[in-house]
């Protein structure tokens, strides 16, 4: 078992880091792919290519992460249909200093992520493990149910990719990704990345 997972928000300055990406995928196998090329490509818009291999693994990881969650979710009757196909939508947020890169990814599932050590009985979660080496520091939320984290929507549109976030709070500034508490459960896994 690795070190417990905190439920804790990701750093309250970003954002008010200069860089912020959004990216709504389905969730479904080839959201891995997607996500990692994006990540890819807006960090060598950022001229963040130093991070490129940790941001790599780590969205890779956490988007494995929540293209599970929100399936077995919505198969266990927990989470929407969002779209006309049923496909439950998760979502990628990127925001950077230069220096640091902070990694969220949202899923429809309300239970916490729990990394686990190498078990061939059991799939799944040893990526947890592999974003807590990696990191700085990671973690979870709730922002259904967190009004610090809640979204807000003033800032650049949503497919955006750099420029100042508004609010005064760590949720980035772009469309919600999860309704109201009162609509669906769901969390958000985040890690921040700094060069080695």
């Amino acid at each position: 078992m690795g070190m417990p997972v905190h439920q804790v928000s990701p750093p309250g300055d970003a954002a008010q880091w200069p860089y912020h990406s959004f990216l709504p995928l389905g969730a479904l196998p080839g959201a891995v792919p997607c996500a990692r090329l994006h990540t890819t490509a807006v960090l060598w818009e950022w001229g963040m290519n130093g991070l490129s291999q940790q941001a790599e693994l780590a969205v890779s990881e956490l988007v494995t992460n929540a293209v599970r969650a929100s399936l077995e979710a919505r198969q266990a009757g927990q989470a929407p249909d969002d779209r006309p196909d049923g496909v439950p939508v998760i979502a990628l947020r990127l925001a950077g200093d230069h220096k640091r890169l902070l990694v969220e990814v949202s899923d429809h599932d309300a239970h916490p992520p729990v990394p686990t050590m190498m078990d061939p009985e059991r799939d799944g979660g040893r990526g947890l493990v592999l974003v807590e080496a990696i990191s700085e520091r990671w973690g979870y939320y709730y922002p259904a149910t967190d009004p610090v984290s809640e979204p807000r929507s003033s800032g650049p549109a949503s497919g955006d990719s750099e420029g100042p976030a508004s609010g005064d709070n760590g949720w980035l500034a772009a469309p919600p990704v999860l309704p109201a508490a009162d609509r669906e459960p769901g969390k958000v896994v985040w890690a921040l990345l700094s060069p080695p």
